[in-house]
């Protein structure tokens, strides 16, 4: 390992497992998996490639460090420099950092070249190989996870099929004198193995038979007494479905060529975690013991039959009844020795000369007859993991179900599916589950086989945290936006099993709708459309693109400042409204033609769980407040949502486990209010708002040109916008944390602003717009102190709103001084029942008789005495009797009557 990666390693070793140095290693760091929180993982510290718990029987877990920090192993040209004296200082980092290997007989095998993606605009530093028959392989080694699957090329044209590259120093005059050639697939495989002994050349791809290869080996032989037969041919193609299946079919066909072959396979049928050979090279497990082990899985992965395969297990582990796969058809073997013994006897008699052949002998031709098979599933299934919601005490197998290839017919896709526990501890029960999940699938074993089965999968089975909203999960550091994730700056794509491996945890949406599609560019940010929405929105548009990306951060706020302030955004129809938001949130990804959703038209539990949807991301309600005809059982009341302000629960739920507990998932969001009017709420709700209205004001054909060019972008080409965002984490809030200060300090001393909350949340707003400039960089000076002025005209209108009464309540007291204006001082039923001309009593149910009578409107009483506890102009004092002027006691509310004003 390179100096500097060793360094830049062993810190973050150090830091996040506590490992000290000691006698040549690092030891006594935390374990992850232990659940003790064992002092039990090492490594050497000279190569800490893989960091290893020393509780081998009881928990042995390992970790790779490529895997961990996977930034560390990344972007090779930039912390490499190419030049004149050093042209191949970025491949040889790579191959000995990433890869492990000693670059010194691999001088001048390879090249530091250059690619650049044409349809994607992107390039890489990439480490070429010359093919035998013309041309280059190539692995692109800056962040090739950029280019999705194509992390490696070849050039057009260039030719192998039929041929082999060999390690610098192999020719085919001394491959001819080798006892065995292990056939590799690629080539970093081939070089890993010939650094620990054994010959190994490359064939490039699993699916390219050596052919040409193998006749010019046929050639070199000759009559060569040094050659012999020739050496036993290897292929030792990757884990997986097609490393199997071109690993069986070449070595047939090899041997129908007249070549010993065998096959060599890291699991038995290519199962397990994938690992290459190089990967192994680096876990130092390429010594004897672990060779023998890989041929063994080999010869058991290409049995010829079922009976074949069984004896090999048999052989090796002498069990009386265990499971297998073959023809991707899971099946149970089993033998006893009373039937071996009897089959040999009948050996025996039926050819008296086996009894001259050495007994291990007599036994093996016996034991392979001896196989008792039977089918319990016309499929396999492989548990990849199990999926826990940390937040519900649940959780879920992860199955993938493979079909056998049926000749002349295309392959079927494999099927992945959760299956609950109560699916797996009973025959009857997964067969319900598999027969519904996978079309044809059909288990007929019993529940005994499937228990067994489960108990060699679970052996080593690997935990996911599945979590149930998309975006940020603050336990993890991480924002899980679709199929792309980051944390901590780095972009990852979700892998082939359906999950994200961040540092030390694997997570996984829980979900499988996808909320968010994101077409992400690492080297592209489409700004086009800054100036369009300040031009056909002006700061308006600004502080609402502001409050978007400010959702983005919604935990991170709140954890610093214990609250985030929600947005409104009112005015008429036909003012822009819909297209601004829908453009928004094409910059987020969005999924589908989507606003935002009524709460008016939706249940309870609807809203809750579109509330508990997604973490730092909006949650958008539109035309929440429907008319008064509304009835009041389906109305949205407002203040349901003060919790929210402060990430707390919005609402609690019971779990269905006969238990008391109850969910109460919190508030990961921020709420953005779009209607064609304002609020209508308490106070204390609408305290927590900020709003703005957009309006036809300044409109003209500039304005409608800019909004429809908005229109027309489409959600590929900006969606990528979030992922530039987010990536700049770090970035962002310290900016915004500094910029908040100073906004928050000038925002208080602003002429008229008496309310700190108000404060907070407009300088929470201001703070967001500058920082948000790290990735928005084309916002002009003009634009942008244009919009700082209206984000403090913004907190001068709601600290003017806020010292008002709620409509409601204004509407009352209008409707109180009306009737009171119409009666006499001999009136025999007051609509005030005090006796002094220093308070108001009213008795409530009278008030709303005489509304009644006079055909005057009110909102609903239950509302009303909500909100009258909150009155500021006429201040509620109590809810008590009165002794009314006419003589009566009479139940009133007594509020304080103001004091008249002053003629100085």
């Amino acid at each position: 390992m390179r100096e500097d990666i060793l360094r830049e390693v062993t810190a973050r070793l150090i830091k996040d497992y506590n490992l000290r140095e000691n006698g040549g290693f690092l030891r006594e760091g935390k374990c992850p998996q232990c659940k003790e929180g064992k002092k039990s993982v090492w490594t050497p510290a000279g190569h800490p490639w893989i960091l290893r718990c020393g509780r081998v029987d009881k928990c042995g877990w390992e970790g790779e460090t490529k895997k961990l920090y996977p930034e560390i192993f990344d972007d090779w040209s930039k912390r490499y420099k190419q030049s004149p004296q050093n042209p191949n200082a970025a491949a040889d980092a790579y191959l000995i950092a990433a890869r492990g290997l000693d670059i010194v007989p691999l001088k001048g095998a390879y090249t530091q070249e250059r690619y650049h993606d044409q349809e994607l605009n992107i390039g890489s530093a990439t480490v070429r190989f010359p093919m035998p028959g013309g041309g280059y392989w190539q692995r692109l080694i800056d962040q090739a996870h950029r280019f999705g699957d194509k992390k490696a090329t070849f050039s057009y044209g260039g030719g192998y099929r039929g041929l082999v590259w060999t390690y610098p120093g192999d020719t085919v005059e001394t491959l001819a004198r080798a006892r065995e050639i292990w056939i590799a697939e690629g080539i970093f495989d081939a070089i890993a193995l010939r650094q620990n002994g054994i010959v190994a050349v490359s064939a490039m791809s699993c699916n390219n038979f050596p052919k040409q290869f193998l006749a010019d080996l046929r050639k070199a032989i000759g009559d060569d007494p040094a050659a012999g037969a020739g050496p036993r041919l290897i292929f030792a193609y990757d884990q997986g479905a097609a490393g199997v299946e071109y690993a069986i079919s070449h070595v047939a066909e090899a041997r129908k060529a007249g070549w010993m072959a065998g096959a060599a396979q890291v699991r038995v049928d290519g199962e397990g975690e994938k690992r290459d050979w190089n990967d192994l090279h680096q876990a130092d497990r390429l010594k004897p013991q672990h060779i023998e082990e890989y041929l063994w899985a080999g010869d058991v992965t290409i049995a010829a039959t079922a009976d074949e395969k069984a004896f090999l297990i048999y052989k090796r582990f002498k069990t009386a009844s265990f499971p297998l796969i073959f023809n991707q058809r899971q099946l149970w073997a089993s033998f006893s020795l009373e039937r071996i013994e009897s089959i040999l006897e009948g050996l025996r008699e039926s050819d008296p000369s086996i009894q001259q052949l050495p007994y291990e002998e007599q036994w093996e031709k016996a034991a392979r007859q001896a196989a008792d098979i039977t089918e319990l599933a016309n499929c396999t299934f492989r548990t990849l993991y199990f999926q826990k919601d940390a937040y519900l005490e649940e959780g879920a197998y992860f199955l993938r179900i493979d079909f056998p290839r049926i000749k002349g017919q295309p392959r079927r896709d494999a099927v992945k599916a959760t299956f609950s526990g109560a699916n797996l501890s009973a025959g009857a029960e997964f067969k319900k589950r598999l027969s519904s999940v996978a079309p044809g699938a059909q288990w007929t074993g019993a529940t005994g086989h499937l228990d067994k089965l489960m108990q060699r999968q679970w052996a080593s089975i690997r935990m996911v945290e599945a979590i149930q909203f998309t975006g940020y999960s603050i336990d993890h550091e991480a924002y899980l936006l679709g199929d792309i994730g980051v944390s901590n700056g780095k972009v990852e794509k979700v892998n082939a099993d359906d999950y994200f491996v961040f540092s030390r945890k694997a997570v996984k949406l829980r979900t499988a709708d996808r909320l968010l599609k994101i077409s992400y560019d690492a080297d592209r940010l489409n700004l086009d459309w800054v100036q369009p929405v300040y031009e056909a929105w002006g700061a308006k548009g600004y502080v609402t693109l502001t409050f978007w990306v400010l959702s983005l951060f919604a935990e991170q706020v709140r954890a610093m400042q214990e609250s985030l302030g929600f947005l409104e955004v009112t005015g008429p129809p036909g003012t822009g409204k819909t297209t601004l938001i829908a453009f928004l949130w094409k910059l987020m990804g969005r999924v589908g033609n989507y606003e935002g959703f009524d709460p008016t038209k939706a249940t309870n539990a609807g809203i809750a769980r579109t509330l508990g949807q997604v973490g730092n991301l909006p949650v958008v309600l539109i035309e929440g407040d429907r008319t008064q005809d509304t009835p009041h059982s389906r109305r949205f009341e407002w203040d349901e949502l003060k919790t929210a302000y402060n990430g707390r629960a919005v609402r609690t739920r019971a779990i269905a486990n006969g238990g008391m507990e109850t969910f109460e998932p919190p508030f990961r969001g921020a709420i953005a209010i779009v209607q064609n009017d304002p609020v209508e709420a308490s106070p204390a709700m609408r305290e927590r708002i900020m709003g703005l209205t957009i309006d036809k004001t300044g409109w003209g054909p500039h304005t409608r040109t800019a909004a429809e060019k908005i229109s027309r972008f489409e959600r590929d080409d900006v969606s990528g916008f979030i992922v530039h965002i987010v990536r700049k984490e770090a970035e962002i809030l310290k900016c915004y944390r500094e910029r908040f200060a100073d906004h928050y300090e000038a925002m208080l001393k602003q002429p008229g602003v008496r309310n700190d909350r108000l404060a907070k949340n407009h300088a929470q707003l201001a703070a967001m717009f500058d920082a948000m400039q790290i990735v928005v960089r084309n916002v002009p000076k003009a634009a942008a102190d244009a919009t700082h002025d209206f984000i403090r005209e913004m907190l001068t209108e709601r600290q003017r709103l806020v010292e008002h009464d709620h409509p409601h309540v204004e509407l009352f007291w209008e409707r109180f001084d009306w009737i009171a204006a119409q009666e006499s001082d001999q009136t025999a039923n007051p609509i005030d029942h005090s006796r002094t001309g220093e308070v108001f009593a009213i008795n409530l149910v009278q008030f709303e008789q005489r509304c009644g009578d006079l055909r005057l409107s009110l909102p609903p009483m239950n509302e009303l005495k909500r909100l009258l506890k909150s009155s500021k102009a006429r201040k509620y004092l109590a809810h008590k009797p009165v002794n009314s002027r006419t003589g009566k006691t009479v139940n009133c509310w007594v509020f304080a009557r103001p004091s008249p004003p002053s003629n100085a």
